[in-house]
């Protein structure tokens, strides 16, 4: 569990992953040092898993983004590792989520258009292991996007 510090650092290199030791420990409330080191556990600790680049799909060409319910025709160990390996060494597939419900994985796929999205579902997701039943549907628009995280004040 995150103390409010922790959970005050948090949000601040949510907000700013490049944020300097100086400005965390400035926006927290505490010196550099014990921020330092707060930031450090929160690392080894795995609670700041890491560090990225906050990249505009829509400006690298890849403006369609599409949500594909993919149902399982079997829920044995080998057709989910089966299906899960191959799921990891597609680039265009951004998330992986495994769901409750009528299907069995929700699947976030960018690519640049529908005529993309046309090739890809004959070509790939239909040819994946194990998969029984496929569903999309196109995002049209985004209404919210944040990576923050309800951690508190």
């Amino acid at each position: 569990m995150l103390d409010r510090i922790d959970q005050k650092i948090v949000s601040t290199l949510i907000d700013d992953g490049r944020a300097s030791a100086e400005t965390v420990a400035d926006r927290v409330g505490l010196s550099p040092t014990p921020t330092r080191r707060r930031v450090r556990r929160l690392e080894e600790t795995g609670v700041i898993a890491g560090y990225r680049a906050d990249i505009d799909p829509d400006k690298c060409g890849l403006e369609l983004a599409i949500y594909v319910f993919i149902k399982l025709q079997s829920r044995d160990r080998d057709s989910i590792a089966k299906f899960e390996s191959r799921i990891l060494a597609l680039p265009e597939i951004q998330r992986c989520d495994l769901i409750t419900g009528a299907h069995d994985y929700i699947l976030t796929v960018r690519l640049p258009g529908m005529k993309d999205y046309n090739r890809y579902l004959r070509d790939i997701l239909a040819e994946l292991p194990g998969v029984f039943g496929i569903e999309t549907s196109v995002v049209i628009g985004q209404v919210k996007n944040t990576p923050h995280l309800p951690l508190g004040d």
